[in-house]
């Protein structure tokens, strides 16, 4: 009897274990068939299952892969899917990334849904990536940037590793994905800026009304020959030494950029008030970064300045916010 039981448990466990292999194997080895002849060479293809591509593959410009609500898309390790077109992830679909999303300058990444870069993926993005409101970007992969933040459009939550591309500098200004980076490394020439920029300015007075504070700009813009008798005129109060840890060397000074300003007061008492805390937490929702945040003087240089905010932008400003890291670190210079 026990014999007989034994061996109608071990039919059933056969059973059990193939019907498994059936659920998990049948989808991949079905989409690796049709993923090899199926992707669009014009127009749309929607996925409204599992879709697995396993094979390296070019989707041309001018065609579409629309991953739509309950689709789900599995890229291979080790595969390439270089992304002349566009990519669209509804809400409720899903990319799974352990290859390799080659982007180009033309195509476009429009994501609602789930983009998951899995820790041996990346996503070279030279295109456009909208991060639509609702939309992820996640995992423990990359997305590496190659050419402008500017090409990311961020309304969603990105969370996954972001590696910046080389630093670039042109006339004297050094830049990193389209972002002006000045500190004690990269530096301004004497003779660059002329006034605080108009789109700066125009978020902080959003921001002011927003936040139903009386904030004032302390100090905005600042030239390169301002610059040095500021430095001097602290150095004749606190010394040479001191001064340096937070006020910058002429031609140093985020200032000289137009797009850095000092609010309200340059205590750092100003942090525990209302007023700064609001700052500290909201300023990036405007385009704006806390520059020198609390703890970060080894890697930015300067003591805590919850006073000193830098503008870049709505979509920049979300993803080094979202980042939790110093610009420095964020732009890889650090």
């Amino acid at each position: 009897m026990t014999r007989t039981i034994n061996s109608a448990l071990a039919v059933l466990t056969a059973l059990i274990t193939v019907l498994t292999l059936s659920i998990f194997v049948l989808p991949m080895n079905c989409g690796k068939a049709e993923a090899a002849s199926a992707l669009p060479t014009s127009g749309t293809k929607n996925i409204t299952g599992t879709y697995v591509i396993s094979s390296d593959c070019v989707l041309p410009k001018g065609a579409t892969l629309y991953v739509k609500k309950g689709g789900r898309l599995y890229i291979r390790e080790g595969v390439d899917v270089t992304l002349n077109g566009t990519l669209k992830i509804a809400a409720g679909g899903a990319v799974y990334v352990k290859g390799n999303i080659i982007s180009s300058k033309d195509s476009l990444i429009s994501n609602t849904g789930r983009l998951k870069i899995q820790q041996v993926g990346c996503l070279s993005l030279g295109g456009t990536l909208r991060v639509n409101k609702g939309g992820m970007v996640y995992g423990q992969g990359t997305l590496k940037v190659l050419n402008s933040f500017s090409d990311i459009s961020c309304k969603g939550s990105v969370t996954v590793k972001i590696k910046a591309p080389e630093p670039v500098t042109k006339d004297g200004v050094t830049t990193v994905g389209g972002v002006i980076i000045v500190n004690r490394q990269f530096s301004l020439p004497e003779d660059y800026g002329s006034g605080l920029d108009k789109d700066t300015y125009s978020a902080f007075l959003k921001m002011k009304e927003a936040s139903g504070y009386d904030m004032t700009i302390v100090s905005g813009f600042r030239s390169y020959e301002k610059q040095k008798s500021t430095f001097e005129y602290w150095a004749s109060i606190d010394g040479w030494e001191q001064a340096d840890r937070y006020s910058a060397q002429p031609g140093h000074s985020e200032h000289q950029t137009g797009l850095a300003m000092d609010i309200t007061s340059l205590k750092q008492s100003y942090g525990d008030t209302a007023e700064g805390k609001w700052l500290a937490q909201h300023c990036w929702e405007y385009g704006f970064l806390l520059r020198y945040p609390k703890g970060g003087e080894d890697i930015t240089g300067y003591i805590y300045e919850p006073w000193h905010v830098r503008y870049l932008g709505k979509s920049t400003a979300k993803l080094v916010h979202d980042s939790g890291l110093t610009l420095e670190e964020f732009l890889g210079v650090a």
